[in-house]
């Protein structure tokens, strides 16, 4: 910090210059605002292929869940939401079926209750008995500003969920896991398939390697 510019630029040339100039705490890079998403899909694979409507449904839930909150980091509210569904494709035997819905909401929103609501009516559209499904997801799209939206006159948003997601956010932030989460949710946010997961020898005190004397 104490070495003169001219001989940092030319020893240690202009990224040595700038070095210096942030230790004295003179900034030499511009911090540009992130910019907001313009839309937001969370999709996935299913582990297993689901067939009943209650395992689809928890999926679709969880999803909007995990999207919801993305909204809300970002301060938006969705407008349209997108749901999907797909069977296995590489079952070729079985019936193939790719449906999805877009559902324009009466009312900008990012409250994971009113979009779980919402997407589940979508979900009852499209679903079809005697199917199984390999994959599903859930789109959020036409996003406005939570901080510059006019209030409708007849529709709106529940105002008290508002504080009920900033709460159930706080919480699960805290505890950097989902401690609060909806009833249809499943405990584990991601399913993957693990059958062939490598052992946790230096996490888990179960599968610590023994050596036979």
């Amino acid at each position: 910090m104490q070495l003169p510019e001219s001989w940092v630029l030319k020893n240690m040339t202009i990224v040595g210059l700038n070095l210096q100039k942030d230790l004295k705490g003179i900034p030499t890079i511009e911090m540009l605002p992130v910019e907001k998403k313009k839309s937001i899909a969370t999709t996935r694979t299913f582990e297993t292929d689901l067939r009943t409507f209650d395992e689809v449904r928890e999926r679709i839930t969880t999803f909007t869940a995990m999207g919801a909150e993305k909204l809300r980091q970002q301060r938006s509210l969705c407008k349209k939401m997108i749901v999907f569904l797909e069977t296995n494709r590489f079952k070729e035997h079985e019936t193939q079926y790719y449906p999805s819905i877009q559902i324009k909401l009466p009312f900008p929103t990012n409250s994971t209750l009113e979009l779980v609501k919402f997407a589940n009516i979508g979900l009852k559209q499209i679903y079809k008995q005697h199917l199984y499904f390999k994959r599903g997801g859930v789109w959020f799209t036409d996003f406005v500003d939570a901080n510059e939206f006019q209030l409708s006159l007849f529709f709106n948003s529940d105002p008290k969920h508002k504080k009920l997601m900033e709460a159930i956010d706080g919480l699960n932030h805290k505890y950097h896991k989902e401690v609060v989460r909806i009833a249809t949710q499943d405990p584990r946010k991601h399913k993957m398939r693990q059958e062939h997961l490598s052992k946790h020898f230096t996490t888990d005190i179960h599968e610590i390697l023994t050596v036979g004397i």
